[in-house]
């Protein structure tokens, strides 16, 4: 303590006292440290600036820029050196490297894992907006046919008919329709109007004269795809030509011939036009000079065989060459022009000769002759003479003789020299000519059925079944090349005369269903889905069932485009009356289009459905039946709407009774429920106003009008009554009881209500009458009316459709007031 009084001494001695006769200036604490402050800050400013004047006095005395120093510093970048990254501690090289392999293994690890969660989250955010934007579709489609302005008839706008009939108009005729039609591509668009003349051409009965296949081939355009062996043209091509020669036939032909000749003749055509491209190709290569169709045959044929010079030792392949293109004229000149010693079984006829009369037989040989081919092939088969530059052309020579002698088992032998059948096509042009005329046909009766003896020197016929049964054999792997060329089997198919088959092969592939549609539509106009007894049922079913999936799929886009595609899918399938309601009801079902499809009812105005039933009694009746299957099946509204259409107003408010009569309990708590039976009877009204303008053409009967309205009045009864008693309202209910005929309400009237509500009550108000007797009871017990609770317990005992717990409940209120 005493050392601290002394400090405080010496410290006061201080302050009065200067030895140096220095002034005293007093400060505060806080300007004390300002001041401080502000020296330091003068300090440090003074020896930055000394530095810097220091460095850049060193850095000119070394001829240094001091700038140009600075903006070199400023770009200067340090990169890590491999010491850095990898510690070189390690003994030897080895063990420094698999130290390397693994830190690099590890970072190319954590990078994939972080490329997979980002992928991942890519992947799903897409699925994501892919499932919101199908969502976002569907919620459209649905709304979509009921979005639409209302758009009243102009024939009806004076009457409350027509607001009325509009009101079920409007579900296929908004504006939001007509804006999908512009989702349906320019393909779908040029397939849908030829489908669309079919059907005229099919309720005009002129589907003989309108060629469908050839609409189709003009609606199909050229797809520019280089890797595509085949295309979806080219199929139409295929079966235009076929069917060009069926109508080339005269009646009473042979059709399964006529389809033979027309498939070979769009192979041989395709083979032109190998040719020409090939020449193309090669126009310093051949012959060239001249531009005859045999100069150009003889110079394809050079570039084939890889020959420069002379081109007389390749008249056997320019002759198979000239058969192949179907230059039958070039093939008969190269076949008069060729003398080989080695056809010795011909006996004094030319090969040329030879050739001629099989042509005139379309391209069949009487049998004496057929069999000396035969013999000739047989021959050349077994002959090993010819080698070197000869042996490709004795292929091509024994070829021709086999064409010649339609012999089944030498073609087969052909068909593995891929000298002469190097593709598939190559190979159904072979087996197609080795396709005899059946027993039926006059071809087969004139050339191949004269008994000679021959005849046991040629092989067994070669049908068209048995070629059928080794396309099959072989599948689709075979002849699509493991799928990747799926319309080369289906041409396959349809040169095979499988119809049925390939509409159903292209009906499994996702990218050839749409078209197998078409060709569907296409095959059936033409009568080949039912020209072979062949053809399953099952394949019908599943071209009808393609059909209508390509029409289900425009209904939210064009519900009459889909009406078009489901009458087609019902004429696949026979195009009966019945299968027309079906498919009727399937379509309108699921549309409802009813206005589109159906009209609304009044006078011009008849719907798609005319286009295809002109008559308007006849579609009427059917309307009336698709109504009742509706009906029957439970589709209240598509009948109720079917029936307006037909029209049938009787038949409609039968249909708006039993609505109404499910909705009147909902109604009373149910917002919803009430809006919609408040629609419902502005339908019912209108209906009814209907009927009283219409004049009955015998479609219903006085008594049945009058039953329907007399429902509708009593179903109006009924909704007050049940609305009375809900609030507990019992005045009104007794008001509205008296309006009730079949409830009784003293014991006189007990057995009449009763033999009403057995025998004549409407079927509307039946489910309805449990609520009413329940009411009723409330009523009459609050107000203690003992007699009429007790007729009304007698009622409610005697009749079948009402509850036995309410029964109960009459009896023993009735029983508690005695």
């Amino acid at each position: 303590m005493d050392d601290w009084d002394h400090l405080l001494a010496s410290s006061e001695s201080l302050v009065h006292g200067d030895p140096l006769g220095m002034p005293q200036v007093s400060r505060t604490m806080d300007q004390v440290q300002q001041l401080s402050e502000k020296l330091v800050s003068r300090i440090q400013h003074r020896d930055t600036t000394t530095d810097g004047l220091a460095s850049a006095r060193l850095l000119a005395q070394q001829g240094v820029n001091q700038r140009q120093l600075s903006k070199a510093l400023s770009k200067f970048e340090m990169k890590a050196t491999y010491e850095d990254v990898y510690q070189t501690q390690h003994p030897n090289v080895d063990e420094y490297l698999r130290h390397v392999q693994q830190a690099t293994l590890l970072s190319a690890i954590h990078e994939a894992q972080r490329d997979a969660v980002s992928a991942f989250d890519d992947f799903m955010d897409q699925c994501i907006e892919s499932d919101w934007a199908r969502d976002r579709e569907k919620l459209v489609h649905t709304i979509m046919p009921v979005g639409g302005a209302a758009k009243s008839h102009p024939s009806c706008q004076a009457s409350l008919t027509a607001t009325s009939n509009t009101l079920f108009l409007e579900a296929a005729t908004g504006s939001a329709s007509m804006d999908a039609k512009a989702q349906i591509s320019d393909q779908a668009k040029r397939y849908g109007e030829v489908v669309c003349n079919v059907n005229k051409a099919l309720v005009g009965g002129s589907q003989d004269q309108f060629d469908a296949v050839k609409a189709f081939l003009d609606a199909c355009h050229e797809e520019d795809k280089a890797e595509k062996r085949m295309t979806m043209h080219k199929t139409w091509c295929l079966l235009d030509a076929m069917s060009a020669e069926i109508k080339r036939q005269v009646s009473g032909s042979d059709v399964t011939l006529a389809l033979n000749m027309g498939a070979r003749a769009f192979l041989e055509q395709s083979y032109q036009q190998h040719m020409r491209s090939e020449l193309q190709q090669h126009r310093n290569q051949g012959a060239l000079s001249s531009s005859s169709t045999l100069a150009q045959l003889r110079a394809f044929a050079k570039i084939r065989a890889k020959v420069v010079g002379s081109d007389r030792d390749l008249d056997w392949e320019v002759l198979y060459l000239a058969l192949r293109c179907g230059h039958y004229d070039e093939a008969i000149k190269v076949a008069k022009d060729i003398r080989d010693p080695t056809c010795s079984m011909l006996g004094h006829a030319s090969l040329g000769q030879v050739l001629e009369q099989w042509l005139q037989g379309k391209q069949s040989l009487p049998t004496q002759l057929q069999a000396q081919e035969a013999a000739e092939c047989r021959h050349q088969q077994n002959d090993r003479s010819s080698s070197g530059p000869l042996a490709r052309q004795h292929k091509f020579r024994l070829a021709t003789h086999v064409i010649l002698a339609a012999d089944p088992h030498l073609a087969d032998h052909i068909a593995r020299e891929p000298t002469v059948i190097a593709t598939i096509e190559d190979f159904m042009w072979l087996k197609l000519h080795m396709v005899q005329p059946t027993a039926s046909s006059p071809t087969a009766t004139s050339s191949r059925l004269s008994p000679t003896s021959s005849s046991k020197l040629l092989s067994p016929s070669y049908t068209m079944a048995a070629l059928q049964e080794e396309v099959l054999h072989w599948g689709p792997h075979f002849f699509s090349q493991n799928g990747t060329q799926p319309l080369v089997y289906v041409v396959v198919l349809l040169m095979s005369q499988h119809f049925g088959h390939a509409v159903q092969y292209m009906g499994s592939q996702a990218e050839l269903k749409d078209h197998g549609a078409h060709l569907a539509i296409a095959c059936c106009h033409l009568k080949l889905l039912t020209n072979s007894q062949s053809q399953a049922e099952a394949q019908i079913n599943a071209a009808s069932q393609m059909i209508q999936e390509y029409g289900q799929a425009l209904i939210v886009k064009d519900a009459r485009l889909a009406l078009e595609y489901y009458w087609q899918a019902a004429a696949v399938l026979g195009g009966t009356t019945s299968v027309k309601e079906q498919l009727l009801r399937q379509l309108l079902t699921e549309s409802k289009a009813y206005g589109t499809l159906l009209g609304s009812g009044g006078v011009g105005d008849s719907g798609a459905l005319s286009s295809f039933i002109p008559e308007g009694r006849e579609r009427r009746q059917v309307m009336e039946a698709v109504g009742d299957a509706c009906e029957q099946q439970g589709q209240m509204e598509a009948a109720r709407e079917i029936y307006l259409a037909a029209p049938n107003p009787c038949a409609a408010l039968r249909i708006i009774n039993r609505q109404l009569s499910d909705l009147i309990k909902p109604a009373i708590t149910d917002q919803a429920a009430k809006e919609e039976l408040e629609s419902l009877l502005i339908r019912a009204k209108s209906t009814i106003s209907n009927m009283q303008n219409q004049q009955n053409s015998g479609l219903y009967s006085s008594r049945s009008r009058d039953q329907e309205c007399e429902a509708f009045e009593c179903l109006l009864t009924i909704r007050e009554l049940l609305t009375a008693a809900q609030r507990q309202d019992f005045n009104a209910v007794l008001q509205q009881l008296h309006k009730l005929p079949f409830i009784p309400d003293r014991q006189g009237i007990v057995k009449r209500c009763q033999d009403d509500t057995n025998k004549r009550l409407h079927v509307a108000i039946k489910p309805r009458l449990s609520s009413i007797i329940s009411a009723a009871h409330k009523a009459f017990a609050a107000f203690r009316q003992s007699d009429k609770l007790s007729a009304l317990a007698r009622y409610a005992a005697s009749v079948d459709c009402i509850d036995q717990g309410i029964v109960s409940d009459i009896n023993k209120a009735a029983s508690q007031m005695l």
